[in-house]
């Protein structure tokens, strides 16, 4: 018996150290369990619950005459708009098409952050058109498209910006957003350049003619800024060497005093000046 007596109790503390580790493994396995569901539980509420339930925080970079609130309604975006619920994609295609705007960029910054940024038309040239029975000044930018009609109260045209003659059909209506001709496309675009480079060439010339030769094809006529009856014949392919040689030899001629040209014609790279041009016929 006494045998039987010490078996027994070898048995039980063999199963009582048995048991203990498993218990402590059983604890650790809960715990990790829970830690992975609380964490789960953590990254659905950032990555999915929140993102739908938070108002998006939006930071908008616009420009005078475009209010945030203007910049949202373009951009298809409404207040308190959820960040999930926003495509940004789409907002940037409508705020792009937007007359006033020249290029924007819509970024979605996770979790909450929208970023709006956005760059205004510049004008490089004015036409003189009729709108609503009245000649006004129509504002274009190197792409050729109108954005603006007429001045404001006691706003003037600035000084170094060119007038643009002959690139509207008669009767054409102008409207904002409207562009061009694809034949005028290039040269606003090179009017463009000129003006990036030197904008103070323009304050030389007081309007560019165009003088067709066709439906696409054309030369340009330039009036100086200085009241005579000497005009500039040009290729439509100006830039600013071509004016400043053209403007030399328009005063090398007025320095000269006698037989005064009515034309001086650059279009080959070599001035040739002709008393007896005929008057230039712009547009159709």
């Amino acid at each position: 018996m006494l045998g039987n007596f010490v078996y027994s109790a070898d048995v039980s503390d063999a199963a009582y150290r048995y048991a203990a580790p498993q218990k402590f493994e059983k604890a650790v396995r809960r715990f990790l369990t829970l830690a992975v569901v609380f964490i789960c539980g953590g990254l659905v509420w950032i990555f999915c619950i929140s993102p739908c339930m938070v108002p998006v925080k939006v930071e908008i970079k616009s420009f005078s005459g475009l209010s945030a609130a203007d910049v949202l309604n373009i951009a298809g975006i409404n207040n308190n708009a959820a960040y999930i619920a926003i495509d940004a994609a789409e907002a940037e295609q409508r705020l792009s098409g937007y007359y006033l705007i020249e290029s924007a960029r819509v970024v979605k910054r996770f979790p909450d952050r929208l970023s709006i940024f956005l760059e205004p038309r510049r004008a490089v040239a004015m036409v003189l058109a009729q709108v609503n029975g009245k000649t006004q000044p129509v504002y274009f930018d190197r792409h050729g498209v109108a954005f603006k009609v007429g001045n404001g109260v006691g706003e003037a045209p600035p000084s170094w910006m060119p007038i643009v003659t002959g690139v509207l059909d008669n009767g054409q209506q102008v409207r904002p957003g409207m562009q061009l001709s694809t034949a005028y496309l290039p040269l606003f675009s090179r009017i463009g350049s000129i003006t990036d480079e030197d904008p103070r060439i323009w304050q030389a010339i007081s309007e560019i003619g165009i003088a067709k030769k066709s439906h696409d094809l054309y030369d340009l006529v330039l009036y100086p800024a200085v009241r005579d009856s000497i005009r500039l014949r040009m290729r439509s392919d100006i830039s600013k060497d071509s004016i400043y040689y053209a403007l030399l030899m328009l005063d090398v001629c007025r320095q000269l005093g006698e037989d005064v040209p009515d034309e001086i014609d650059v279009r080959s790279g070599i001035g040739v000046v002709n008393a007896q041009a005929k008057e230039a016929r712009f547009g159709k």
